[in-house]
């Protein structure tokens, strides 16, 4: 039997962290081991009632600073891996609650090797429609590879899906930490979504996206904003804080430039074009501030230079 390791980054949100384990706690099939990488400067989870565990399955790693998510998740998949030993590893966050069959029906799923099989993200505010956009396979003669669904009203039929790729909600076999390493831990938040799914995909794997295991997260306050030509989408999130719109940019750009290295006037156009939607958005919802103005154009000079400094 495959031995599983949840894991999780925790920074000051104490009853989502305990929410998480009760949801992994009511799992059809447990994981194996669960690690909760605590970014918090204090030892927040100390004396709080958590639902319990056999003795060695429930893991704490205090990083000693807030890492981030990206950052604590590579510490939490080196740990699993390296010290545990476990066989997969799947990716969760603190507000992120699987279903009771979750686990069960991702290690059921058949999948061939080189493959990273993913729970399906569903927001249960809004009916269990998709969280965000699933990015899949488009429907034969497209002349596109891929395409965004929307809702879950525009997945295929059956169980199983191929995906672009995924983060949260992915079971990474040992493997893909082997050939692929950990998501770089400077990407700090809103990066290791994109960065480590590309990073597993160059080094030979496939994903697909199971139905019937489902992941309850929050989805946007504010409807997700979408511009779509020639098969290229831009999202944009209304209500996102500065500092979290700094590091989506930055990120974003930072990938460009490892996808692309060669391409130089490739991805100063792609830069020019996402300030141009992005600008077109904020004013369209009244978010066109000298602050976020600066911070557009300062996250998109980072990455595109490669510099991924902090906020």
């Amino acid at each position: 039997m495959p031995t599983v390791c949840a894991i999780f980054t925790h920074f000051s949100a104490k009853a989502n962290t305990l929410a998480c384990l009760r949801h992994l706690a009511a799992q059809t099939r447990r994981p194996e081991h669960i690690l909760i990488i605590n970014n918090s400067a204090e030892d927040e989870l100390t004396n709080e009632p958590a639902p319990v565990f056999p003795d060695g399955v429930l893991h704490t790693l205090k990083t000693g600073q807030n890492l981030g998510n990206a950052g604590g998740c590579a510490v939490g998949l080196n740990y699993a891996f390296g010290k545990l030993g476990v066989d997969f590893v799947w990716v969760l966050d603190d507000d992120s609650w699987p279903r009771p069959a979750a686990l069960e029906k991702l290690l059921a799923c058949p999948a061939e090797a080189d493959t990273v099989r993913m729970s399906l993200v569903i927001d249960p505010a809004k009916g269990d429609d998709l969280s965000w956009p699933l990015t899949i396979c488009a429907p034969e003669g497209s002349r596109h590879a891929w395409r965004n669904a929307l809702s879950t009203e525009e997945l295929p039929a059956g169980d199983l899906i191929p995906s672009r790729g995924g983060w949260l909600g992915a079971l990474y076999p040992r493997a893909a930490w082997e050939r692929a390493g950990v998501p770089t831990g400077a990407l700090f938040i809103r990066g290791e979504d994109e960065e480590y799914p590309w990073k597993v995909r160059s080094a030979g794997f496939r994903f697909v996206t199971v139905r019937s295991s489902e992941l309850m997260h929050p989805s946007s306050r504010l409807p997700l904003l979408h511009y779509t030509c020639s098969g290229y989408s831009f999202f944009y999130e209304q209500g996102m804080g500065v500092s979290r719109q700094y590091y989506k940019v930055r990120n974003w750009a930072w990938l460009q430039r490892l996808k692309h290295p060669r391409g130089y006037l490739r991805r100063f156009a792609s830069c020019m074009l996402y300030a141009a939607l992005s600008l077109g958005f904020m004013m369209r919802t009244g978010e066109l501030t000298p602050l976020r103005l600066y911070t557009l154009f300062r996250a998109l000079h980072n990455g595109f230079y490669g510099k991924l400094r902090p906020y």
